[in-house]
C-alpha cells in the first residue's frame, strides 16, 4: 500500500511539473509574432495557410469583399526573415524568384515593405502587417493570429 501511495504521488508530481513547464512555454514572448488587421476588417482570425496566400496574393479579397492589402516589413529585418520563413516557407532568394514569376504571368506586384507597418495599418483599410509582440501598441490594430516565438 505505502510503494502505491508513493508512486501516485510521484506520478502526480511529474503531471504537476509538465503542466508548470507548458504553462510556462506558452507565456508570451516578445519575440511572438503578431498578425494585425486595419479595424476595418472584419474577420476575426486568420490561419497560417490563409496569412500565406495573403502575402503571396493568391486570395485577393476579404470574405466581405474588400481588398486585402499586406504589407511587409522591409527587405531583409530580422522580423522579416523570420516571416518569410515560417509562412511563406521560403527563402529570400525563392520568394524574388516567385514575385518575378507572378508580375510576368499575371502582373501582380509584391506587396509594399514598408518601415513602419503597424501605423501603415492603422491607416490603410483592408490591410494586414505583422509585428513583434514588443511592438505592438494596443488599439492600434486588432490582432488576427500570434505565431509564438521558437
Amino acid at each position: 500500500m505505502k510503494h502505491t501511495l508513493t508512486s501516485c504521488y510521484l506520478v502526480f508530481l511529474l503531471s504537476a511539473s509538465s503542466l508548470w513547464i507548458a504553462n510556462n512555454a506558452l507565456a508570451d514572448s516578445p519575440e511572438d509574432i503578431i498578425i494585425v488587421v486595419n479595424k476595418s476588417v472584419t474577420k476575426k482570425e486568420v490561419t497560417v495557410d490563409e496569412l500565406r496566400d495573403y502575402f503571396l496574393l493568391k486570395r485577393l479579397h476579404w470574405p466581405d469583399g474588400k481588398k486585402i492589402v499586406p504589407i511587409n516589413v522591409r527587405g531583409n529585418d530580422e522580423l522579416r526573415v523570420a516571416f518569410r520563413g515560417r509562412i511563406l516557407e521560403m527563402s529570400e532568394t525563392e520568394e524574388n524568384r516567385y514575385w518575378q514569376d507572378r508580375k510576368i504571368k499575371s502582373g501582380l506586384k509584391k506587396p509594399p515593405e514598408l518601415g513602419s507597418n503597424l501605423r501603415a495599418v492603422f491607416k490603410i483599410k483592408g490591410s494586414i502587417s505583422y509585428v513583434y509582440r514588443k511592438d505592438y501598441k494596443e488599439g492600434v490594430a486588432r490582432i488576427v493570429l500570434v505565431l509564438t516565438a521558437q
